[in-house]
């Protein structure tokens, strides 16, 4: 098998992006938790995404993507084959009433620039950590609303490294899904809004903000909501129901301020949270007879 780094310094030769190798995952994940990355591989642009695909096929590499990190939760032994960043992504224009994003431009300031044009619809995502990559593909929400409430089409390479342009009603989206052709990156999104008055709209994300920073441990590092909420109901009450709230493991919490966030208080592990995991999900099957479904993405090996 050829090592690491001589597979490194072989994928160094064709792109113009970053290519790094045994690369720790704690640098590249909101929880600030996992082991190292064989390869993660940061395209400067789609022909380097390609590039990058090409290589994991030709190589038999396994390809993961990430944004920010900010809905993953990567095992202590790290992650085999190789994890993209679409962080060289970030165009952010308006073209009339829709705005393209790049993958990896952060939610926020999407938001930010939305307000400025004067443009509402988004704003559904105050508070919504990562990228429009990232809450594009798990059809990330909040207060209601969801991703695709104003998405009119995404743009995606495909792990063939095939260019699609694919229109919001081909798009199989529901609840944390998007349901977006498997192995495929997306390059960028676009959403069609609709004029509003900026002093509104900043209002309106600025109230959002402050319940959220109320009710959620912000001041802890986190992945955001552990588990989907169940038809009906809320897994963070379920949480607390079941009497775990505020349960420690090792370095890792459930929050005592919200059920369904699970904290690293400085030096937790993976595994860790996994057990939190464990224990909340059995405790409330028990309680409530409810199987919780996580909302968090686990990657890599123990």
């Amino acid at each position: 098998m050829i090592a690491t780094q001589d597979l490194a310094e072989e994928l160094r030769a064709t792109l113009r992006g970053k290519v790094l190798s045994h690369e720790p995952m704690v640098l590249h994940t909101s929880f600030k938790i996992g082991g190292p990355a064989d390869l993660l591989v940061i395209p400067e642009d789609v022909k380097d995404l390609k590039a990058a695909l090409a290589f994991a096929r030709s190589k038999g590499l396994p390809s993961w993507v990430m944004g920010s990190g900010s809905n993953t939760l990567v095992r202590d032994g790290g992650i085999r084959g190789m994890v993209i960043l679409p962080n060289a992504f970030q165009e952010l224009t308006r073209v009339g009433t829709e705005v393209t994003a790049g993958a990896g431009v952060r939610v926020s300031r999407l938001l930010a620039f939305c307000c400025k044009q004067g443009l509402s619809g988004p704003e559904i995502l105050s508070g919504v950590p990562g990228t429009v990559g990232g809450a594009v593909w798990g059809n990330a929400g909040a207060w209601g609303g969801s991703t695709s409430d104003h998405l009119a089409r995404v743009q995606v390479v495909t792990d063939e490294g095939e260019e699609l342009t694919l229109e919001r009603e081909a798009i199989p989206f529901r609840y944390r899904f998007s349901g977006l052709p498997k192995g495929s990156v997306i390059v960028q999104a676009t959403f069609a809004l609709a004029p509003g008055d900026p002093t509104a709209i900043r209002q309106q994300i600025s109230r959002w903000l402050v319940q959220r920073n109320t009710t959620q441990p912000v001041e802890f590092r986190s992945a955001g909501s552990i588990f989907k909420n169940p038809p009906r109901d809320y897994a963070g009450r379920l949480v607390e129901a079941a009497g775990v709230k505020g349960t420690r493991i090792g370095g890792a919490k459930i929050s005592e301020k919200h059920g369904n966030f699970f904290v690293n208080l400085g030096d937790a592990r993976a595994a860790d949270v996994l057990a939190l995991v464990a224990l909340a999900r059995e405790r409330v099957r028990q309680t409530s007879g409810i199987d919780l479904e996580l909302e968090i993405r686990v990657v890599g090996e123990d």
